[in-house]
C-alpha cells in the first residue's frame, strides 16, 4: 500500500491529534519561567480503526515532518505513535513503528518549502537511509544526518523506535557551510562525534521538561556540538569513490561471515584481494578499527534476533553471531546497549 500526503513541522493540525499543556512546578523555576506551558502534540493508531491505521499514519508523518510517501506491505492493522514536541527552534520527535517506508521524491521536495537538516537518533530496530549515491544503515544508539531539500528513502524493515530533531537549515550552515557533504555518512564514534551522540541522548530524553530559556539554550549547543561532529565526520567520512567502494565490499564480506568465530583480519584479506595493512588502513580511514568493526556487527546481529523474537537460548544465539565465549558475549552487549540480552528479550 502506498499513500501521498502533504504538510510540513506542526503545519496543520489532525483531527487524531492530542495537544496538552503541562505546568511546571513553580517552586523549582524562577520567573519568568513560573507559568511556563509545554505542548506536545501526539498522533497515535491506538484508536483508529484498523483499515484506516496507515491512512492515518501516513497524515501523522506528513503532518509532524514533511511531505512523504509512505509504503507499506501489510497496512492494515498498522501501529505507530508519534509524539513531538519544540525545544527552542528544534523539534523533537519521538517515533515508534511497524515496517515501513518512507519516501521523499523530488514532486515532494517541490511541493513544500520545508528548509531543514534532520538528525535521528535510531534506538531499536532496523533503518536504511538513502540519499544521493550513499546508503547508511545506524546502529542502535547512532545517528543519521539526513537534508529535507534533496530526495530520500527511509526503509524500516522491522518494528523501530528513534528520536529525530528536525533542525533549522539555516542554524547549521551557519556553523558549517558545507554541512550538505556530511549527509548520509556515519557520525564519528570517538571525538566530537560521540560527544554529541551523547548531548542528543539527554536531549531527547528531557526536551518535554525544559523552561523556554534553557530549551533555547540547549538548542544552540545540540547545533554547536553537531557542526563541530560534522566537521569530523567530513575530515574521516568523505572519501573518493574507489576508496568508499572497496571499504563497502570488504564490509560485505564481514557480514556474511560474522558467524564464523575465526574470522580474522589476515583471511578477510586474503577473501578481498588487499594486504592486512591496507585492510587496516581502510578502517582507521573510517574511525575504526577491524576488531571493533566485527564485534559491532555482531553485537548489532545478535540485538536485532533478540528484537525480532529470537528463542533460542542466549549460548546458541551468542555462537550463531560468532561468538566463542558467551561470558564475553553477555559482558559485551550490557556495554554496549546498556541492558543485559536476556533483558533485551524480555522488553518484547
Amino acid at each position: 500500500m502506498v499513500l501521498d500526503a502533504g504538510a510540513g513541522p506542526l503545519r496543520r493540525p489532525l483531527r487524531r491529534t492530542l495537544a496538552f499543556a503541562r505546568r511546571a512546578d513553580r517552586a523549582k523555576l524562577s520567573p519568568p519561567w513560573r507559568m511556563r506551558e509545554i505542548v506536545m502534540r501526539v498522533w497515535s493508531t491506538d484508536d483508529v480503526a484498523g483499515r484506516e491505521r496507515f491512512s492515518f499514519w501516513n497524515d501523522a508523518v506528513c503532518d509532524a515532518f514533511l511531505k512523504v510517501r509512505t509504503e507499506c506491505d501489510e497496512p492494515e492493522g498498522f501501529q505507530g505513535r508519534i509524539s513531538s514536541v519544540a525545544a527552542g527552534p528544534l523539534l523533537v520527535n519521538h517515533v515508534t513503528s511497524q515496517t515501513h517506508v518512507v519516501r521523499r521524491r523530488r514532486a515532494s521536495v517541490s511541493a513544500d518549502n520545508s528548509d531543514h537538516f534532520h538528525v535521528n537518533l535510531h534506538m531499536d530496530g532496523v533503518c536504511v537511509l538513502t540519499q544521493g549515491d550513499r546508503q547508511q544503515q545506524p546502529g542502535i544508539g547512532d545517528c543519521l544526518f539526513f537534508d529535507s531539500t534533496r530526495p530520500f528513502d527511509l526503509n524500516f524493515p522491522t518494528a523501530m523506535s528513534l528520536t529525530s530533531f528536525i533542525v533549522p537549515r539555516a542554524m547549521i550552515l551557519a556553523r558549517a557551510a558545507d554541512a550538505v557533504d556530511a549527509v548520509a555518512l556515519p557520525l564519528s564514534r570517538s571525538g566530537a562525534g560521540t560527544l554529541f551522540t551523547a548531548f542528543a541522548r539527554t536531549l531527547a530524553a528531557t526536551a518535554d521538561r525544559l523552561s523556554p530559556a534553557e530549551a533555547a539554550q540547549a538548542s544552540e549547543i545540540f547545533v554547536d556540538l553537531l557542526a563541530l561532529a560534522l566537521g569530523a565526520t567530513r575530515g574521516e567520512g568523505v572519501r573518493d569513490s574507489v576508496q568508499q567502494a572497496r571499504f563497502q565490499h570488504v564490509c560485505q564480506h564481514i557480514r556474511a561471515r560474522l558467524s564464523d568465530p575465526a574470522l580474522s583480519l589476515n583471511d578477510v584479506a586474503q577473501a578481498v584481494g588487499l594486504a592486512p595493512r591496507t585492510l587496516q588502513t581502510l578502517f582507521r580511514a573510517e574511525g575504526t578499527t577491524f576488531s571493533d568493526y566485527v564485534l559491532e556487527q555482531r553485537l548489532q546481529l545478535a540485538y536485532r534476533q533478540l528484537a525480532a523474537g529470537d528463542r533460542r537460548s542466549l549460548t546458541e544465539l551468542a555462537y550463531s553471531v560468532g561468538f566463542g565465549d558467551l561470558s564475553y558475549f553477555s559482558r559485551a552487549f550490557r556495554r554496549r546497549f546498556g541492558v543485559t540480552a536476556r533483558e533485551r528479550r524480555t522488553m518484547m
